[in-house]
């Protein structure tokens, strides 16, 4: 007997936490047969898909705000498809599926802390603005959806406090990850080496605080030579971080990595991470340095705390650099890193594995569908 179809309704695949995720999970799913519809022209991770033998149908539409439109040239191959229920994932998917005129239950994702006031704090008033339309819309439009997965309580709290949506469309689930592929790293030494290497992982863009991470580096540096940091992501602030490289004279020191498939294997080679975001979703990057028990130094953020304790890690003030610095000096000295990491791993293992994360995706599905 055929397994009933899930339609995953997604902006692109590109190399992103929820896109990654969203792989991890639907390559596990047993209830369910997951097809997913891409519709923007982003296929990076199309070959992973493929070798996890998950149907990827390609359906690009404009890039615009025309929902309604765009939701109406959809139905046609939805219908043929013949779906139980479709899940979104990221903005242009969640809104086009308010407006697909069908009568299966419709999951929009919450993967952003959209609304919160630190990522409005960094945007320009006509940005701010327009932020504040979309909201409206998305206030106005959110009674056509039957449930919202939000990857934090802290997303989950912030988006009922700014939209006042009922508390019980929304159901937290985490992103997933699978501890198995991190047990066979090295042991952890107590103490970092002289001339540690350091990681950072993230899209290009203000927000990740990578600009005040390569500040901070350089005056590290001067006290630990040698050490190195690695960045993996890509963004639109590539050009002005590879000038602001040079122009520390860093070039020797500092390597974007660019777009990185296997973020697991720069683990494997890393003495500290380091994750100085403004805000986040679920930091997935940080739950896989927990898991492969790598030292964290992160910002004092509610999304890290969610995933991150003082004795597991070290916090630093958000968008404070000097901080940072003194942050990743005492590190340094610390003598309990193997303690730390294996309290972090522990507590990642439990809580984000993803075989528990698949089993309550279908129990969600199975309740909308009852």
């Amino acid at each position: 007997m055929d397994k009933p179809v899930i339609i995953y309704l997604i902006d692109g695949l590109k190399f992103g936490g929820a896109e990654r995720s969203l792989l991890e999970i639907a390559k596990r799913i047993k209830k369910y047969r997951p097809i997913f519809c891409v519709i923007s022209d982003s296929l990076e991770l199309l070959e992973q898909y493929q070798k996890a033998e998950i149907q990827v149908l390609h359906f690009p539409l404009p890039r615009n705000y025309r929902f309604k439109n765009n939701a109406k040239k959809l139905e046609k191959i939805i219908r043929v498809l013949n779906p139980v229920l479709i899940h979104s994932t990221l903005f242009y998917s969640d809104m086009t599926l308010r407006y697909l005129e069908i009568g299966f239950p419709k999951v929009n994702s919450l993967v952003s802390n959209s609304y919160s006031h630190r990522r409005l704090s960094q945007l320009s008033l006509k940005m701010k603005l327009k932020v504040l339309i979309l909201k409206l819309w998305d206030i106005s439009s959110s009674r056509k959806v039957d449930c919202f997965v939000a990857n934090s309580e802290v997303i989950k709290t912030n988006y009922i406090k700014e939209t006042k949506i009922s508390e019980s469309k929304i159901k937290v689930i985490y992103r997933g990850r699978d501890p198995l592929q991190f047990q066979k790293l090295e042991v952890v030494n107590s103490k970092l080496s002289k001339s540690p290497r350091l990681l950072s992982v993230g899209r290009l863009i203000p927000s990740k605080g990578l600009f005040g991470l390569v500040e901070a580096f350089a005056k590290f540096l001067n006290q630990f030579p040698g050490s190195t940091l690695s960045i993996a992501g890509d963004g639109p602030e590539k050009t002005n971080l590879l000038k602001k490289i040079e122009e520390l004279n860093l070039n020797d020191s500092v390597c974007l990595l660019g777009s990185v498939q296997n973020v697991t294997r720069e683990l494997l080679n890393t003495d500290l991470f380091i994750f100085p975001t403004f805000y986040e979703g679920l930091p997935g990057a940080l739950i896989e340095a927990m898991m492969a028990k790598v030292p964290v130094i992160c910002s004092d953020i509610p999304e890290n705390r969610e995933c991150l304790s003082e004795d597991m890690g070290i916090f630093h003030k958000v968008g404070d650099w000097g901080d940072l610095l003194s942050v990743m000096k005492i590190s340094m000295a610390l003598n309990d890193w193997d303690k730390r990491t294996s309290k972090a791993f522990d507590f990642a293992s439990k809580k984000f594995d993803v075989k528990n994360i698949v089993c309550q995706y279908e129990e969600l599905y199975d309740q909308l569908l009852k």
